[in-house]
C-alpha cells in the first residue's frame, strides 16, 4: 500500500467554529483507501459537521484536509494553533465530483424521473450527453435494486427505495469515496435494512467511505473502524469489537448503555 493509500483522506487539527460554539476541536485522522469507518455518538458531538468540512459544504475554521496526498486550498495563515487555508470555488468543486455524498434527506428531483435523477449530477456537473451518462446510471440503479424503477417518478417510491436512488445518483458521479450522514434516520423500521445492505456491498466492494450513524449492528458488523466523537473530538477509535463491547472511556459506555440491544 502507497503512503497515498494509506493516508488517502488525511484530516490535520480540523476546527469548525460557529459564532461563540466550537464545534470541531482540533481533528486528527486518517482514512485508507478502500475503508469503512464509522461515525458515532451523542447528537452535537460534531459528526455531522466533520462529514460536511470533508465535503467543503463547510468551510474549515483552520486545519488542513488532504487528499490523495494533495492538500485542499491555499494556505494562508494560522488560528488556533493550525493552518488556515483560502479555498478557491472552482478547486472545490472539483473536488466535490470525487465525493459522494447521501444525506437524511433524499432531495429527489420529484419532476424528474428515477433514472434522470441519477442522470443529472454527470450531465450538469460534468457537461455529459445523455447518451453518454445513460448506461452508467442503468448500471448504478442495478447496483442498488432498481433496474425496474427507471421510469417511476420519486412520488411513487417508498423511503428505502427512495434512499437508494439518492446512492445510485452518487455513484453516478464515480467518486472516489463516499459519505453517508445518518441515512437512516428518517426511514421507517422496516425499510432501514435494504438501505444498510446496499451500503454493505459497497463496502464489501472496496468503496472508501466514512458513515456518521446510529445503526450500531452496521458499524460491528459492516466497518474496519469506528470513531467515537464527543464535544467535537475524537474520544476513542478502534476495531468494531474493541469501541463497542470493550470501550475504555466511561463516556463511550454510558452511551452504549442506551442501547437497549444492537445486532451483533
Amino acid at each position: 500500500m502507497t503512503q497515498a493509500d494509506s493516508d488517502f483522506i488525511k484530516v490535520e487539527k480540523l476546527h469548525k467554529v460557529f459564532g461563540n460554539l466550537h464545534v470541531l476541536k482540533s481533528i486528527d485522522l486518517s482514512i485508507r483507501k478502500g475503508e469503512t469507518v464509522c461515525l458515532i455518538g451523542s447528537s452535537g458531538s460534531g459528526k455531522s459537521t466533520l462529514l460536511r468540512c470533508l465535503n467543503f459544504m463547510e468551510y474549515p475554521t483552520a486545519g488542513r484536509i488532504s487528499v490523495k496526498g494533495k492538500t485542499v486550498g491555499k494556505e494562508t495563515g494560522t488560528m488556533l494553533d493550525a493552518p488556515t487555508f483560502r479555498y478557491d470555488e472552482k478547486a472545490l468543486s472539483e473536488h466535490r465530483q470525487h465525493i459522494g455524498m447521501v444525506f437524511q434527506q433524499f432531495n429527489l428531483f420529484p419532476h424528474m424521473s428515477v433514472l434522470e435523477n441519477v442522470m443529472e449530477g454527470p450531465r450538469t456537473v460534468l457537461g455529459k450527453r445523455r447518451d453518454e451518462v445513460e448506461a452508467e446510471a442503468l448500471k448504478q440503479l442495478a447496483r442498488v435494486g432498481l433496474s425496474e424503477k427507471a421510469d417511476q417518478y420519486p412520488s411513487r417510491l417508498s423511503g428505502g427505495q427512495q434512499q437508494r436512488v439518492a446512492i445510485a445518483r452518487a455513484l453516478a458521479m464515480q467518486p472516489d469515496v463516499m459519505l453517508f450522514d445518518e441515512v437512516t434516520s428518517s426511514l421507517d423500521p422496516e425499510l432501514v435494512g435494504e438501505v444498510l445492505n446496499v451500503m454493505k456491498d459497497l463496502s464489501a466492494e472496496g468503496m472508501t467511505m466514512i458513515v456518521v450513524t446510529h445503526e450500531l449492528g452496521f458499524a460491528y458488523h459492516v466497518a474496519d473502524r469506528v470513531l467515537f466523537l464527543h464535544g467535537g473530538q475524537i474520544l476513542e477509535q478502534g476495531p468494531p469489537e474493541k469501541i463497542l463491547k470493550n470501550p475504555a472511556e466511561p463516556r463511550i459506555q454510558q452511551f452504549l448503555s442506551g442501547f437497549s440491544s444492537f445486532n451483533f
